[in-house]
């Protein structure tokens, strides 16, 4: 109305004077000219006309108004809402809450309830004092309680939600799961097993069909066929014979250990240590790429390496490994 003040002066000013000719033209002792008259007649109706074209400008001024207000504070709305999602994000993304991130997060908190009804900002007060000690705890594997964090950002989302869209509570949006995260961040346990000898390894190798192991961080795993803890057991059985032929002191430890990832149960690679007067100086077994080894523990190298369905290729390094052990021994001895 304000915008189109003069106009309304003007009009009421005039349709003062066409009401007063009006009055005169009904007062017994004054006649208005007939011309006038009519002329009166036309300018009320003029008048009214403009009026009523006023009123409606006016209305649609004021809507347009309102519109654009309504864009311009749903925009810096959205705009605070996700400046705030991002802060308290950020702020909890190690699991922890410094000084700076609980000041940071007061402070945009702060702005946030300009632009938000006392009932949201209740609510989401609520929602944030929810983050206390035991919010923050990580479990056994270093992980964080999900459940927490998914209960903490549906009600921020159901509160800016609500002032975004004015959606009710019956149109609340309900808590999510994503159970397969727990699951993906589930580290395994490892249990050291303790064997004393083959066959006691061997028991323990057929309650397992997967082997898992770590290589540059990546978790890999493959197959314990039956025919391969066969082949492993022919490889052990050449190799002990082997060191008893030769008539060395060498010992033996059985190295194996038992994993538990998500309820599934898997072996690490089975290999054997070999010591003499307690040095421990190589190690064969299972290798990562499925093959069988003998490995020298002081040099880090390969003494030979065959695909595990050649076993009965053994004998064909019976030399290598001979000179290996006889070398070895004697530096052993010597040192």
């Amino acid at each position: 109305m304000k915008k189109y003040k003069p106009y309304w002066i003007y009009l009421i000013l005039c349709l003062t004077i066409s009401l007063t000719i009006i009055v005169l033209n009904n007062i017994n002792d004054f006649n208005v000219p007939k011309i006038v008259q009519d002329i009166n007649s036309g300018v009320i109706g003029a008048i009214l006309t403009t009026i009523i074209t006023l009123i409606l400008l006016s209305n649609q001024s004021e809507n347009q108004e309102k519109l654009n207000k309504n864009s311009v504070v749903y925009e810096e709305k959205l705009k605070i809402f996700n400046s705030f999602l991002d802060i308290l994000g950020k702020s909890l993304e190690d699991g922890k809450l410094s000084n700076t991130e609980r000041l940071n997060i007061l402070h945009s908190f702060s702005i946030l309830r300009i632009h938000v009804s006392y009932e949201s900002s209740l609510e989401l007060e609520r929602a944030i004092t929810s983050i206390d000690n035991y919010f923050l705890y990580v479990n056994e594997n270093s992980v964080q309680n999900f459940d927490k964090y998914i209960i903490l950002y549906t009600q921020i989302a159901n509160v800016f939600r609500k002032e975004l869209y004015g959606y009710s509570k019956n149109e609340y949006l309900g808590i999510f799961n994503f159970d397969n995260f727990k699951e993906i961040s589930f580290k395994k346990r490892a249990y050291p097993l303790q064997i004393k000898n083959i066959n006691e390894l061997t028991e323990e190798l057929s309650k397992y069909s997967e082997i898992m192991f770590e290589d540059k961080h990546e978790t890999i795993v493959f197959d314990l066929s039956n025919n391969l803890k066969e082949n492993f057991k022919l490889f052990f059985d050449f190799m002990h014979t082997f060191i008893d032929k030769l008539e060395l002191d060498i010992q033996m430890e059985f190295m194996l250990t038992k994993y538990i990832v998500n309820n599934r149960i898997y072996c690490s690679i089975p290999w054997i240590k070999l010591l003499y007067k307690k040095n421990y100086f190589a190690h064969f077994g299972i290798s990562q790429r499925k093959r069988f080894h003998l490995t020298s523990k002081f040099e880090s190298k390969l003494i030979f390496s065959l695909e595990a369905d050649e076993v009965d290729e053994l004998h064909s390094y019976a030399s290598n490994i001979e000179r290996f052990l006889g070398q070895t021994i004697e530096k052993i001895d010597k040192n």
